[in-house]
């Protein structure tokens, strides 16, 4: 009898333990998951030179490429605006610069994000902004931007994505 008794508790242990996390891996992704970015485009799609932005939905990813595209308009460049799901079917030698947002996901880059790094072939005109937590994740092997995702921030990512970005489309103007 105190074998079937002991057996039940093992049992009831064991069950609470996958129902906590559960619980607590449902939350997390609750919490800490991205929305689909909205997609747009700023300026007339034959206008040189273009910008792709790829980013996830967020608050704080919102507010930087906000900024990015009110900075490039003083340029007069094309830029559209997608959601990082979207990468995939992306050509690469369509575009003058092209910047990837992402977060960490389970200590992971975003999967598409994370391909069409991989894929691309011409890191030169790639701008990455990785965000994590700590703000200290970033793929390796990619000189990327990482930051937490502080809306104080904003302004000095923003500036910074730009700064690459700028001179990316500059030196593209030069060849």
């Amino acid at each position: 009898m105190h074998s079937r008794v002991r057996w039940q508790r093992i049992l009831l242990v064991t069950v609470g333990v996958v129902v906590v996390a559960f619980a607590l891996s449902a939350w997390y992704k609750l919490h800490y998951s991205m929305g689909l970015a909205r997609p747009f485009e700023v300026n007339d799609p034959q206008s040189q030179p273009r910008v792709l932005i790829a980013t996830q939905g967020s608050e704080f990813k919102d507010a930087v490429v906000a900024a990015v595209v009110d900075h490039l308009k003083k340029r007069s460049a094309y830029v559209k605006v997608i959601d990082v799901s979207g990468l995939a079917a992306v050509n690469e030698g369509d575009w003058s610069a092209i910047v990837v947002i992402h977060t960490w996901e389970m200590h992971k880059p975003q999967a598409d994000a994370k391909a069409f790094v991989e894929r691309a072939r011409n890191m030169s005109k790639i701008v990455v902004l990785s965000t994590s937590g700590a703000g200290d994740f970033k793929m390796e092997g990619v000189d990327a931007i990482s930051s937490a995702s502080r809306v104080v921030d904003v302004p000095s990512r923003a500036a910074e994505i730009s700064r690459k970005v700028d001179a990316i489309l500059d030196a593209g103007a030069t060849h």
